[in-house]
């Protein structure tokens, strides 16, 4: 399989959150989640999870609650901090139910929660939430447009870490080639005509497109490890993405 950018716009992209993208930061090194939280350094987790799960839950918060730009950036960053105020990360269990599963329960908790104690207090000021079970206008459930942001922004982070590589590695025409076929926002270019392009052989332009989907797909395995508790779901959240 290689990867096509979503193509699709949201309806609200111009007043759209820029937190959390549009590539953001990886920590340079790779402990577990779980460990990073036991091991009392929950800032290098949080900033993993944020990192892919900023404009998720930014998008299921705006869709299932019916909030405006500004309320839904405030209610994520709430919810991000209450995570780690209240070790999120140290109560999850694998055994009964994906991580991002887990994480997007906990968003709809506590987003519910702020609906009720709002409600309880009736005063001004008050960020006031309005559950709806229904589409946007794109068809889609809050719980579908978490998925498919998730999926997107794994892939946006991973692009970004390919392009860095090979950039420090000397690889830039392999990317360059690779951003003009994979990346392509319409019609694909022929091999002979990148060959010609860059003045290489058609087989070239094979290899080169080989490797860097070889080293994009290393670089999702990557960023999934560092929001997964273990390998049993690291390879189960592969087979999603690569669906």
């Amino acid at each position: 399989m290689t990867y096509r950018p979503d193509a699709r716009k949201s309806r609200d992209t111009a007043d759209d959150t820029a937190i959390g993208g549009p590539y953001g930061r990886f920590p340079s090194t790779h402990l577990s989640l779980i460990q990073a939280a036991g091991d009392s350094v929950p800032s290098e987790a949080l900033d993993r999870v944020m990192a892919i799960y900023w404009k998720p839950v930014y998008r299921f918060v705006r869709l299932k609650f019916h909030q405006d730009n500004e309320d839904a950036k405030d209610l994520t960053q709430s919810f991000f901090a209450a995570a780690l105020e209240r070790d999120l990360f140290l109560r999850f269990d694998a055994s009964k139910a994906s991580f991002r599963a887990y994480l997007r329960m906990a968003v709809e908790r506590f987003a519910a929660n702020r609906y009720a104690e709002a409600h309880r207090q009736k005063r001004g000021g008050e960020v006031h939430f309005v559950p709806v079970e229904d589409c946007n206008a794109a068809g889609e459930s809050p719980e579908e447009a978490f998925e498919r942001e998730w999926r997107r922004q794994l892939f946006a982070l991973a692009l970004d870490d390919l392009r860095a590589f090979a950039m420090r590695e000397g690889k830039q025409l392999h990317f360059a080639i690779f951003e003009a076929y994979d990346l392509a926002s319409g019609e694909r270019p022929a091999y002979a005509a990148l060959a010609e392009r860059h003045g290489i052989a058609e087989t070239s332009v094979t290899n080169h497109l080989a490797w860097a989907r070889r080293m994009l797909r290393g670089f999702v395995t990557e960023r999934l490890r560092g929001v997964t508790p273990g390998e049993r779901e690291l390879r189960e959240e592969l087979r999603r993405v690569w669906i």
